[in-house]
């Protein structure tokens, strides 16, 4: 699995046949846009976002702002 970085936070862009890695006991977080937009002003979620083991794209604006202004290619990951 590939990572991508933002903010020091270590995103992973999930691979669907990777799908074993949720059934170890890992701290996995999937932030949201909002969660992510207002991060500079939350220190604690922050913190935790960088120090979270796994730390999954759930935001597809955010995947989208990737694509298109950065032309990086991530996956947003689907339950």
């Amino acid at each position: 699995m590939k990572t991508f970085e933002f903010l020091k936070i270590k995103f992973t862009n999930f691979k669907s046949n990777k799908i074993d890695i949720l059934l170890k006991k890992f701290f996995l977080v999937f932030p949201a846009g909002p969660g992510l937009s207002t991060v500079d002003k939350e220190p604690v979620y922050l913190k935790t976002l960088q120090n979270s083991e796994y730390v999954f794209f759930d935001s597809g604006y955010f995947v989208l702002l990737l694509r298109i202004l950065k032309n990086i290619k991530v996956k947003k990951f689907l339950f």
